[in-house]
Protein backbone atom coordinates (compact mmCIF):
# COMPACT_ATOMS: atom_id res chain seq x y z
CA UNK A 1 0.00 0.00 0.00
CA UNK A 2 1.31 3.37 -1.04
CA UNK A 3 1.26 5.97 1.73
CA UNK A 4 0.64 9.68 1.11
CA UNK A 5 4.32 10.50 1.73
CA UNK A 6 5.34 8.19 -1.13
CA UNK A 7 3.31 10.11 -3.69
CA UNK A 8 5.09 12.33 -6.19
CA UNK A 9 5.64 16.01 -5.38
CA UNK A 10 3.19 17.00 -8.13
CA UNK A 11 0.34 14.98 -6.64
CA UNK A 12 1.12 16.26 -3.13
CA UNK A 13 1.09 19.81 -4.54
CA UNK A 14 -2.36 19.16 -6.04
CA UNK A 15 -3.61 18.00 -2.63
CA UNK A 16 -2.15 21.16 -1.07
CA UNK A 17 -3.93 23.32 -3.64
CA UNK A 18 -7.13 21.37 -3.04
CA UNK A 19 -6.85 21.99 0.70
CA UNK A 20 -6.22 25.71 0.10
CA UNK A 21 -9.32 26.04 -2.10
CA UNK A 22 -11.42 24.13 0.44
CA UNK A 23 -10.22 26.51 3.15
CA UNK A 24 -11.24 29.53 1.07
CA UNK A 25 -14.57 27.84 0.37
CA UNK A 26 -15.13 27.45 4.14
CA UNK A 27 -14.37 31.13 4.70
CA UNK A 28 -16.90 32.11 1.99
CA UNK A 29 -19.58 29.89 3.58
CA UNK A 30 -18.88 31.40 7.00
CA UNK A 31 -19.15 34.98 5.69
CA UNK A 32 -22.43 34.23 3.87
CA UNK A 33 -23.91 32.57 6.96
CA UNK A 34 -22.90 35.28 9.42
CA UNK A 35 -24.18 37.90 6.94
CA UNK A 36 -27.62 36.28 7.20
CA UNK A 37 -27.24 36.05 10.99
CA UNK A 38 -27.21 32.24 10.72
CA UNK A 39 -24.65 31.71 13.47
CA UNK A 40 -24.91 27.91 13.67
CA UNK A 41 -24.29 27.59 9.93
CA UNK A 42 -21.34 29.99 10.17
CA UNK A 43 -19.86 28.13 13.12
CA UNK A 44 -20.13 24.86 11.17
CA UNK A 45 -18.13 26.40 8.33
CA UNK A 46 -15.40 27.50 10.78
CA UNK A 47 -15.27 24.03 12.39
CA UNK A 48 -14.88 22.49 8.93
CA UNK A 49 -12.10 24.95 8.16
CA UNK A 50 -9.96 23.69 11.10
CA UNK A 51 -9.29 20.07 9.88
CA UNK A 52 -8.83 21.31 6.30
CA UNK A 53 -6.18 23.74 7.55
CA UNK A 54 -4.59 20.88 9.55
CA UNK A 55 -4.23 18.72 6.43
CA UNK A 56 -2.84 21.66 4.47
CA UNK A 57 -0.25 22.23 7.26
CA UNK A 58 0.70 18.52 7.22
CA UNK A 59 1.37 18.69 3.47
CA UNK A 60 3.42 21.85 4.04
CA UNK A 61 5.46 20.11 6.80
CA UNK A 62 6.07 17.12 4.49
CA UNK A 63 7.45 19.46 1.83
CA UNK A 64 9.78 21.07 4.39
CA UNK A 65 10.96 17.66 5.68
CA UNK A 66 12.25 16.79 2.23
CA UNK A 67 14.54 19.80 2.60
CA UNK A 68 15.97 18.58 5.92
CA UNK A 69 13.41 19.84 8.45
CA UNK A 70 12.08 17.47 11.08
CA UNK A 71 8.31 16.69 11.10
CA UNK A 72 6.33 16.44 14.31
CA UNK A 73 4.66 13.20 15.38
CA UNK A 74 1.15 14.21 14.24
CA UNK A 75 2.37 14.98 10.72
CA UNK A 76 4.34 11.70 10.57
CA UNK A 77 1.23 9.76 11.57
CA UNK A 78 -0.98 11.34 8.89
CA UNK A 79 1.54 11.16 6.00
CA UNK A 80 1.98 7.42 6.58
CA UNK A 81 -1.76 6.82 5.99
CA UNK A 82 -2.77 5.14 2.74
CA UNK A 83 -3.23 7.84 0.07
CA UNK A 84 -6.74 6.65 -0.86
CA UNK A 85 -7.89 7.54 2.65
CA UNK A 86 -6.55 11.06 2.04
CA UNK A 87 -8.60 11.19 -1.15
CA UNK A 88 -11.77 10.07 0.65
CA UNK A 89 -11.24 12.64 3.42
CA UNK A 90 -10.76 15.46 0.89
CA UNK A 91 -13.82 14.34 -1.07
CA UNK A 92 -15.78 14.39 2.23
CA UNK A 93 -14.52 17.93 3.00
CA UNK A 94 -15.56 19.01 -0.50
CA UNK A 95 -19.05 17.55 -0.17
CA UNK A 96 -19.55 19.16 3.23
CA UNK A 97 -18.51 22.54 1.80
CA UNK A 98 -20.95 22.09 -1.08
CA UNK A 99 -23.76 21.19 1.35
CA UNK A 100 -23.08 24.32 3.43
CA UNK A 101 -23.07 26.46 0.27
CA UNK A 102 -26.37 24.94 -0.94
CA UNK A 103 -27.95 25.62 2.48
CA UNK A 104 -26.78 29.23 2.21
CA UNK A 105 -28.30 29.63 -1.27
CA UNK A 106 -31.54 27.92 -0.29
CA UNK A 107 -31.96 30.20 2.72
CA UNK A 108 -31.21 33.25 0.55
CA UNK A 109 -33.94 32.31 -1.93
CA UNK A 110 -36.62 31.36 0.58
CA UNK A 111 -36.12 33.86 3.41
CA UNK A 112 -35.94 37.63 3.77
CA UNK A 113 -32.36 38.61 4.43
CA UNK A 114 -30.35 41.80 4.44
CA UNK A 115 -28.98 40.93 1.00
CA UNK A 116 -32.41 40.18 -0.44
CA UNK A 117 -33.73 43.50 0.88
CA UNK A 118 -30.81 45.35 -0.70
CA UNK A 119 -31.26 43.53 -4.01
CA UNK A 120 -34.97 44.38 -4.01
CA UNK A 121 -34.39 48.05 -3.14
CA UNK A 122 -31.82 48.28 -5.92
CA UNK A 123 -34.39 47.01 -8.43
CA UNK A 124 -37.31 49.30 -7.54
CA UNK A 125 -37.85 52.47 -9.61
CA UNK A 126 -37.79 54.87 -6.66
CA UNK A 127 -34.88 56.17 -4.62
CA UNK A 128 -34.34 55.35 -0.93
CA UNK A 129 -31.69 56.78 1.37
CA UNK A 130 -31.07 56.53 5.12
CA UNK A 131 -28.45 58.52 6.95
CA UNK A 132 -27.47 59.61 10.44
CA UNK A 133 -27.83 63.18 11.77
CA UNK A 134 -24.14 63.79 11.05
CA UNK A 135 -24.74 62.99 7.37
CA UNK A 136 -23.13 59.53 7.27
CA UNK A 137 -25.05 57.41 4.79
CA UNK A 138 -26.31 54.10 6.19
CA UNK A 139 -28.02 52.88 3.03
CA UNK A 140 -28.63 54.23 -0.46
CA UNK A 141 -30.04 52.20 -3.33
CA UNK A 142 -28.92 52.37 -6.95
CA UNK A 143 -31.70 54.76 -8.01
CA UNK A 144 -30.90 57.41 -5.38
CA UNK A 145 -27.20 57.20 -6.26
CA UNK A 146 -28.00 57.80 -9.94
CA UNK A 147 -30.18 60.79 -9.01
CA UNK A 148 -27.41 62.19 -6.79
CA UNK A 149 -24.88 61.81 -9.61
CA UNK A 150 -27.21 63.70 -11.97
CA UNK A 151 -27.87 66.54 -9.52
CA UNK A 152 -24.52 66.89 -7.74
CA UNK A 153 -22.12 65.22 -10.17
CA UNK A 154 -20.90 62.74 -7.54
CA UNK A 155 -22.13 59.67 -5.63
CA UNK A 156 -24.15 60.07 -2.47
CA UNK A 157 -21.60 60.59 0.30
CA UNK A 158 -23.34 62.99 2.70
CA UNK A 159 -27.06 62.81 3.44
CA UNK A 160 -27.30 66.37 4.79
CA UNK A 161 -25.79 67.86 1.64
CA UNK A 162 -28.15 65.85 -0.55
CA UNK A 163 -31.10 66.97 1.60
CA UNK A 164 -30.17 70.65 1.06
CA UNK A 165 -30.10 70.13 -2.71
CA UNK A 166 -33.43 68.31 -3.13
CA UNK A 167 -35.58 69.69 -0.29
CA UNK A 168 -39.29 68.70 -0.28
CA UNK A 169 -40.17 69.57 -3.85
CA UNK A 170 -40.42 68.31 -7.43
CA UNK A 171 -37.24 68.56 -9.50
CA UNK A 172 -36.57 68.01 -13.20
CA UNK A 173 -33.87 65.44 -13.94
CA UNK A 174 -33.49 65.05 -17.67
CA UNK A 175 -36.94 64.50 -19.14
CA UNK A 176 -38.35 63.17 -15.87
CA UNK A 177 -39.94 64.75 -12.80
CA UNK A 178 -38.95 63.47 -9.36
CA UNK A 179 -40.72 64.26 -6.09
CA UNK A 180 -38.63 64.09 -2.92
CA UNK A 181 -40.00 63.52 0.58
CA UNK A 182 -38.22 63.57 3.92
CA UNK A 183 -38.94 62.25 7.39
CA UNK A 184 -37.25 61.24 10.62
CA UNK A 185 -37.60 57.78 12.15
CA UNK A 186 -36.36 56.27 15.40
CA UNK A 187 -34.58 52.92 15.13
CA UNK A 188 -33.26 51.31 18.30
CA UNK A 189 -33.41 54.64 20.16
CA UNK A 190 -31.42 56.36 17.42
CA UNK A 191 -32.73 59.08 15.09
CA UNK A 192 -32.42 58.17 11.41
CA UNK A 193 -33.22 60.47 8.49
CA UNK A 194 -35.01 59.10 5.42
CA UNK A 195 -35.20 60.57 1.91
CA UNK A 196 -37.36 58.96 -0.77
CA UNK A 197 -37.55 59.94 -4.44
CA UNK A 198 -40.58 59.03 -6.58
CA UNK A 199 -40.88 59.33 -10.36
CA UNK A 200 -44.00 61.46 -10.93
CA UNK A 201 -43.47 62.28 -14.61
CA UNK A 202 -46.82 60.83 -15.73
CA UNK A 203 -48.75 62.42 -12.86
CA UNK A 204 -47.04 65.78 -13.46
CA UNK A 205 -47.85 65.76 -17.18
CA UNK A 206 -51.46 64.76 -16.54
CA UNK A 207 -51.81 67.53 -13.95
CA UNK A 208 -50.54 70.09 -16.45
CA UNK A 209 -53.02 68.79 -19.04
CA UNK A 210 -55.85 69.04 -16.50
CA UNK A 211 -54.88 72.63 -15.69
CA UNK A 212 -54.98 73.52 -19.39
CA UNK A 213 -58.36 71.78 -19.73
CA UNK A 214 -59.62 73.68 -16.69
CA UNK A 215 -58.65 77.01 -18.25
CA UNK A 216 -60.30 76.01 -21.51
CA UNK A 217 -63.48 74.87 -19.72
CA UNK A 218 -63.58 78.16 -17.83
CA UNK A 219 -63.37 80.04 -21.11
CA UNK A 220 -66.14 77.91 -22.63
CA UNK A 221 -68.28 78.45 -19.53
CA UNK A 222 -67.95 82.22 -19.87
CA UNK A 223 -68.86 82.04 -23.54
CA UNK A 224 -71.89 79.88 -22.75
CA UNK A 225 -73.08 82.30 -20.08
CA UNK A 226 -72.71 85.22 -22.47
CA UNK A 227 -74.54 83.17 -25.08
CA UNK A 228 -77.25 82.40 -22.53
CA UNK A 229 -77.70 86.10 -21.84
CA UNK A 230 -77.94 86.80 -25.56
CA UNK A 231 -80.58 84.06 -25.90
CA UNK A 232 -82.56 85.58 -23.04
CA UNK A 233 -82.33 88.93 -24.78
CA UNK A 234 -83.62 87.43 -28.04
CA UNK A 235 -86.49 85.70 -26.23
CA UNK A 236 -87.31 88.94 -24.50
CA UNK A 237 -87.44 90.83 -27.80
CA UNK A 238 -89.58 88.06 -29.25
CA UNK A 239 -92.02 88.36 -26.34
CA UNK A 240 -92.16 92.12 -26.76
CA UNK A 241 -92.73 91.72 -30.48
CA UNK A 242 -95.55 89.23 -29.85
CA UNK A 243 -97.08 91.56 -27.29
CA UNK A 244 -96.94 94.44 -29.75
CA UNK A 245 -98.62 92.27 -32.37
CA UNK A 246 -101.38 91.45 -29.90
CA UNK A 247 -101.74 95.12 -28.99
CA UNK A 248 -101.73 96.03 -32.68
CA UNK A 249 -104.61 93.62 -33.26
CA UNK A 250 -106.40 95.15 -30.30
CA UNK A 251 -105.79 98.62 -31.77
CA UNK A 252 -107.41 97.54 -35.05
CA UNK A 253 -110.40 96.30 -33.13
CA UNK A 254 -110.62 99.61 -31.25
CA UNK A 255 -110.38 101.56 -34.49
CA UNK A 256 -113.30 99.59 -35.92
CA UNK A 257 -115.21 100.08 -32.70
CA UNK A 258 -114.49 103.84 -32.78
CA UNK A 259 -115.78 104.15 -36.33
CA UNK A 260 -118.91 102.25 -35.43
CA UNK A 261 -119.60 104.28 -32.30
CA UNK A 262 -122.28 106.96 -32.47
CA UNK A 263 -120.86 110.47 -31.97
CA UNK A 264 -123.66 111.57 -29.66
CA UNK A 265 -123.19 108.62 -27.22
CA UNK A 266 -120.84 110.21 -24.67
CA UNK A 267 -120.63 107.15 -22.37
CA UNK A 268 -119.61 104.84 -25.20
CA UNK A 269 -117.06 107.37 -26.44
CA UNK A 270 -115.52 107.56 -22.94
CA UNK A 271 -115.18 103.78 -22.77
CA UNK A 272 -113.52 103.68 -26.19
CA UNK A 273 -111.13 106.47 -25.18
CA UNK A 274 -110.19 104.65 -21.96
CA UNK A 275 -109.42 101.49 -23.94
CA UNK A 276 -107.21 103.54 -26.29
CA UNK A 277 -105.23 104.89 -23.32
CA UNK A 278 -104.85 101.45 -21.74
CA UNK A 279 -103.54 99.84 -24.93
CA UNK A 280 -101.13 102.73 -25.51
CA UNK A 281 -99.60 102.12 -22.09
CA UNK A 282 -99.47 98.38 -22.65
CA UNK A 283 -97.59 98.97 -25.90
CA UNK A 284 -94.67 100.44 -23.95
CA UNK A 285 -94.46 98.49 -20.70
CA UNK A 286 -96.64 95.36 -20.63
CA UNK A 287 -93.96 92.80 -21.37
CA UNK A 288 -91.35 94.57 -19.24
CA UNK A 289 -93.63 94.58 -16.23
CA UNK A 290 -94.47 90.91 -16.62
CA UNK A 291 -90.82 90.02 -17.08
CA UNK A 292 -89.76 92.03 -14.03
CA UNK A 293 -92.49 90.55 -11.84
CA UNK A 294 -91.60 87.04 -12.99
CA UNK A 295 -87.92 87.51 -12.09
CA UNK A 296 -88.75 89.04 -8.69
CA UNK A 297 -91.04 86.10 -7.94
CA UNK A 298 -88.28 83.72 -9.01
CA UNK A 299 -85.76 85.40 -6.69
CA UNK A 300 -88.24 85.38 -3.81
CA UNK A 301 -88.84 81.64 -4.33
CA UNK A 302 -85.08 81.00 -4.44
CA UNK A 303 -84.52 82.89 -1.16
CA UNK A 304 -87.41 81.03 0.47
CA UNK A 305 -86.03 77.64 -0.59
CA UNK A 306 -82.62 78.59 0.93
CA UNK A 307 -84.33 79.74 4.17
CA UNK A 308 -83.36 83.38 3.70
CA UNK A 309 -85.75 86.16 4.64
CA UNK A 310 -85.64 88.54 1.64
CA UNK A 311 -86.44 92.24 2.10
CA UNK A 312 -86.87 94.67 -0.82
CA UNK A 313 -86.20 98.36 -0.27
CA UNK A 314 -85.76 101.50 -2.33
CA UNK A 315 -86.61 101.90 -6.00
CA UNK A 316 -87.98 99.21 -8.29
CA UNK A 317 -85.73 97.34 -10.74
CA UNK A 318 -87.85 98.98 -13.45
CA UNK A 319 -85.63 102.10 -13.24
CA UNK A 320 -82.76 100.06 -14.70
CA UNK A 321 -82.15 99.71 -18.39
CA UNK A 322 -83.01 96.41 -20.07
CA UNK A 323 -79.47 94.96 -20.04
CA UNK A 324 -78.88 96.29 -16.54
CA UNK A 325 -81.96 94.48 -15.22
CA UNK A 326 -80.61 91.17 -16.53
CA UNK A 327 -77.33 91.72 -14.68
CA UNK A 328 -79.18 92.92 -11.56
CA UNK A 329 -81.32 89.77 -11.34
CA UNK A 330 -78.33 87.49 -12.06
CA UNK A 331 -76.30 89.25 -9.34
CA UNK A 332 -79.20 88.86 -6.92
CA UNK A 333 -79.28 85.10 -7.54
CA UNK A 334 -75.51 84.76 -7.01
CA UNK A 335 -75.64 86.91 -3.85
CA UNK A 336 -78.42 84.81 -2.34
CA UNK A 337 -76.72 81.52 -3.23
CA UNK A 338 -73.36 82.61 -1.78
CA UNK A 339 -74.97 84.05 1.35
CA UNK A 340 -76.65 80.72 2.06
CA UNK A 341 -73.70 78.51 1.09
CA UNK A 342 -70.69 80.37 2.49
CA UNK A 343 -72.03 82.91 5.03
CA UNK A 344 -74.91 80.81 6.49
CA UNK A 345 -77.07 83.95 6.30
CA UNK A 346 -80.72 84.03 7.35
CA UNK A 347 -81.70 87.46 6.06
CA UNK A 348 -80.85 89.61 3.04
CA UNK A 349 -81.89 93.14 2.10
CA UNK A 350 -81.93 94.20 -1.55
CA UNK A 351 -82.18 97.95 -2.17
CA UNK A 352 -81.79 100.17 -5.22
CA UNK A 353 -80.68 103.77 -4.86
CA UNK A 354 -80.94 106.24 -7.76
CA UNK A 355 -78.31 108.93 -7.30
CA UNK A 356 -76.70 111.46 -9.59
CA UNK A 357 -74.96 109.83 -12.58
CA UNK A 358 -75.32 106.32 -11.08
CA UNK A 359 -77.69 103.68 -9.78
CA UNK A 360 -76.42 101.66 -6.80
CA UNK A 361 -77.83 98.21 -6.02
CA UNK A 362 -77.06 96.89 -2.51
CA UNK A 363 -77.23 93.24 -1.43
CA UNK A 364 -76.76 93.10 2.38
CA UNK A 365 -76.77 89.85 4.39
CA UNK A 366 -76.35 89.06 8.09
CA UNK A 367 -74.13 86.01 7.58
CA UNK A 368 -70.60 85.20 8.72
CA UNK A 369 -68.16 87.99 7.87
CA UNK A 370 -65.26 86.63 5.74
CA UNK A 371 -61.86 87.03 7.40
CA UNK A 372 -59.88 87.10 4.15
CA UNK A 373 -60.18 89.48 1.19
CA UNK A 374 -62.96 88.47 -1.18
CA UNK A 375 -61.76 86.93 -4.45
CA UNK A 376 -64.45 86.55 -7.13
CA UNK A 377 -64.51 82.93 -8.33
CA UNK A 378 -67.03 80.68 -10.04
CA UNK A 379 -70.31 82.39 -10.89
CA UNK A 380 -69.26 85.78 -9.50
CA UNK A 381 -66.09 85.72 -11.60
CA UNK A 382 -68.07 85.21 -14.80
CA UNK A 383 -70.62 87.77 -13.67
CA UNK A 384 -67.85 90.29 -13.04
CA UNK A 385 -66.66 89.99 -16.64
CA UNK A 386 -70.21 90.65 -17.90
CA UNK A 387 -70.56 93.61 -15.55
CA UNK A 388 -67.38 95.21 -16.88
CA UNK A 389 -68.72 94.95 -20.42
CA UNK A 390 -71.70 97.11 -19.33
CA UNK A 391 -69.39 99.80 -17.88
CA UNK A 392 -70.58 98.81 -14.40
CA UNK A 393 -68.68 97.72 -11.29
CA UNK A 394 -69.12 95.41 -8.31
CA UNK A 395 -67.58 95.84 -4.83
CA UNK A 396 -67.75 94.26 -1.36
CA UNK A 397 -67.73 95.82 2.11
CA UNK A 398 -67.93 94.65 5.74
CA UNK A 399 -69.81 97.19 7.86
CA UNK A 400 -71.53 96.85 11.23
CA UNK A 401 -71.33 93.04 11.20
CA UNK A 402 -73.07 92.99 7.83
CA UNK A 403 -71.63 91.95 4.49
CA UNK A 404 -72.57 94.21 1.57
CA UNK A 405 -72.24 93.45 -2.13
CA UNK A 406 -72.68 96.62 -4.20
CA UNK A 407 -73.52 96.69 -7.91
CA UNK A 408 -73.00 100.14 -9.47
CA UNK A 409 -74.34 101.21 -12.88
CA UNK A 410 -72.71 104.43 -14.02
CA UNK A 411 -75.00 106.80 -15.96
CA UNK A 412 -73.20 109.91 -17.20
CA UNK A 413 -76.53 111.15 -18.43
CA UNK A 414 -78.83 109.38 -16.06
CA UNK A 415 -82.22 109.19 -17.73
CA UNK A 416 -83.91 108.56 -14.39
CA UNK A 417 -81.86 110.94 -12.28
Amino acid sequence: MTSFSMLSETIRALFALWALLLGLFCIINAVLAFGKKKYILGSSAILLFLPIYLFWQIIFDLSLSNKGNVMNDISKTFVDIYWLYWLLIFITFTLLNIVLFIINLHYEKNHITINSIKIYLDKIDCGVCYYKPNGRVLFANTCINQICSSLMGSPLLNGNQFREVVGNEILSIGDEKWRFSYREIVLKNERIHEITASNVTNEYNKTKMLEKDKVELSRIKKELQEYNLSIEEMVRHQEILQAKINIHDEMNRLMLSSVATENDNISQLDNIFALWQENALLLSNEVETKKEETMIDHINEMAKSLKINLIWKGDSPAILLEKERNIFFQTAQEAIANAAKHAKATEMTISIENIKNAINCYFVNNGIIPQKPIVFTGGLSNLESLIKKQDASITTENKKDLFTLTLIFSHKNNPNG
